[in-house]
């Protein structure tokens, strides 16, 4: 079977046309189609979201608590799914986010966003909004200028429509 980079343009319009003429006159079974398409697009994994966040932590362990993440439940347009990401805890010159990213996992590139902060920002409370392809979970990893850092993740239901579609 070929693969995605060998097919062009014309290629994938022709068999998306043989197929769908298939499936209307029943000449290809359902199940056929749906190995087909899948065989034909990639799927993402979370392997280069994981790489992301490993480099970014450096072998340091996060702690699951100070850093909050609040998304939808269902991302009903997952073209601009709204993400606030906030630090529960108090911020001073002394005790400050450095950095922060937000991974989304199934993302083609899950590295949705990095923000860099210093002691005169205040608090750290970003609203951002992010396309996701599909159903996955969020991850965002707080970097604090005393070596610790901080994650938060959550999981979103994406309706049909998303940046892969």
């Amino acid at each position: 079977m070929t693969s995605c980079a060998d097919i062009d343009r014309r290629g994938l319009l022709l068999t998306g046309t043989a197929l769908g003429a298939g499936l209307v006159c029943g000449m290809v079974p359902l199940g056929a189609a749906a190995q087909i398409v899948s065989e034909a697009t990639p799927q993402p994994d979370d392997a280069e979201a994981d790489r992301i966040a490993a480099e970014f932590l450096g072998g340091a362990v996060p702690l699951a608590e100070g850093l909050a993440l609040d998304l939808p439940a269902l991302g009903d347009n997952p073209a601009a799914v709204p993400v606030r990401v906030h630090l529960t805890e108090a911020v001073s010159e002394t005790n400050y986010c450095e950095e922060l990213i937000v991974l989304a996992q199934r993302n083609p590139r899950p590295l949705a966003c990095r923000f860099r902060f210093t002691p005169l920002t205040g608090s750290v409370d970003v609203a951002l909004r992010v396309r996701l392809m599909e159903s996955m979970g969020l991850r965002a990893i707080a970097r604090m200028n005393d070596g610790r850092f901080l994650e938060a993740r959550a999981d979103i239901t994406v309706a049909a429509g998303g940046c892969g579609m």
